[in-house]
């Protein structure tokens, strides 16, 4: 062979040597990042959009901490608005299971939704913690949901007991016959309020949208009641309040966490909703750990204001799935199953309400306590907190 078609054979060979490597490295160098998907199921949009909002805003402080796995796995949150309707909040549901293959859900935020996509939880094996829907039937007859919050039936009991320990013994229920949230606490008050010798004057419903209270202030105003206890959201609560007080009613209105939206409460009621009394799940200036004072510190450089309960709570969720995550990973095992396992076998779980250890069983958290607050001057001041 002569030497120059036998040099012009080794260049060709060292290119083409060349251009591989090179197609290699680039391989190499273009391989994406591993990541696994986490659905965020809010009420964005809606008239609780501010519950939903506020939830986000929490869990996005903890997810700017805890996105990564061990082994370099990122986490992507998969934000859907259920829009606060049924019908979109289940095809919202099964869009993250389907569409987008999310290895776990945080929501819905309301009792009635979170009912609503149990089943499918149930059918496509899809671990759904549930940060702040507290109607006890949530997590009944189901292995996939789990709850971070307290339950209804404790809440009921904390508004009857501080009730009568105050000395307010005779009571008027407003509940709205159109939330299972709302239901539930009903029940639960009435059968705790009257066990401790309280007596119920009416039992009165109002339904989700209502705008005009008048019916149900002129049966109040002539009953006279201690106390009203009305288990309704921010939406219907602050009017309700603001024709209660223009109709000169002034007992003291007491209600479970639905009221504690205090800037739509006051922005509906003004002044009148001053005194409104409602049980919480946490308040920032009483931080029960040291990731909650991280937390709260994180959150108000963020956002420029304290979180609120739905903020605590909504971190309370993505910590527990991340902490499933996080334990599968190690284990090599980042499957639903994992996931749903550790979630429900959560023990001791240092979060910003508190220590979270779930029982397996119920899918319930043990021994979450609750706090009493009041509203004045448009804040949510702290009266009382309550152990179970």
């Amino acid at each position: 062979m002569e030497k120059g078609v036998w040099m012009r054979k080794f260049v060709s060979i060292v290119a083409a040597a060349s251009l591989v490597a090179f197609i290699a490295g680039c391989g190499k160098k273009e391989e994406k990042q591993k990541e696994i998907k986490v659905g965020i199921l809010q009420p964005l949009t809606g008239p609780i959009a501010n519950f939903g909002q506020k939830t986000l805003d929490g869990i996005k402080v903890v997810y700017d901490k805890y996105n990564t796995l061990p082994d370099g796995t990122k986490i992507k949150l998969v934000e859907v608005d259920n829009q606060f309707d049924k019908v979109q909040n289940v095809n919202g549901y099964q869009r993250l299971v389907s569409k987008e293959s999310v290895i776990a859900v945080e929501g819905p935020l309301a009792s009635s939704m979170a009912k609503a996509v149990k089943r499918f939880a149930e059918k496509s094996k899809t671990p759904t913690v549930v940060q702040i829907a507290t109607n006890p039937d949530v997590t009944k007859n189901t292995k996939y949901m789990t709850r971070a919050c307290f339950t209804d039936d404790f809440q009921g009991k904390v508004g009857a007991v501080y009730a009568i320990k105050n000395g307010y013994k005779k009571a008027v229920i407003l509940f709205d016959a159109a939330q299972d949230y709302s239901t539930g606490l009903k029940k639960e008050f009435e059968k705790e309020y009257k066990k401790d010798g309280g007596k119920i004057l009416a039992v009165l419903h109002i339904n989700t949208g209502d705008k005009d209270f008048n019916a149900q202030i002129a049966q109040i105003k002539k009953l006279n009641p201690d106390i009203i206890y009305a288990p309704i959201y921010a939406p219907e609560g602050g009017l309700f309040v603001k024709q209660l007080r223009e109709n000169g009613v002034k007992a003291p209105v007491l209600g479970g966490d639905g009221l504690a939206d205090v800037s739509q409460m006051t922005k509906l009621a003004g002044k009148a909703a001053n005194g409104v009394m409602f049980t919480d799940h946490f308040d920032a200036k009483k931080p029960p750990t040291n990731l909650s004072k991280e937390f709260i510190k994180e959150f108000e450089n963020k956002y420029h204001r304290a979180p609120s309960a739905f903020a605590a709570t909504g971190a309370d969720g993505y910590i527990l799935i991340y902490n499933a995550l996080k334990t599968c990973d190690k284990k090599h095992d980042l499957t639903k199953e994992c996931v749903n396992y550790e979630i429900r076998h959560a023990k001791n779980v240092e979060a910003v309400t508190g220590n979270l250890t779930i029982d397996p069983k119920t899918g319930n958290p043990i021994n979450k306590p609750a706090v009493i607050k009041k509203i004045e001057g448009e804040k949510a001041v702290f009266v009382e907190l309550v152990q179970p």
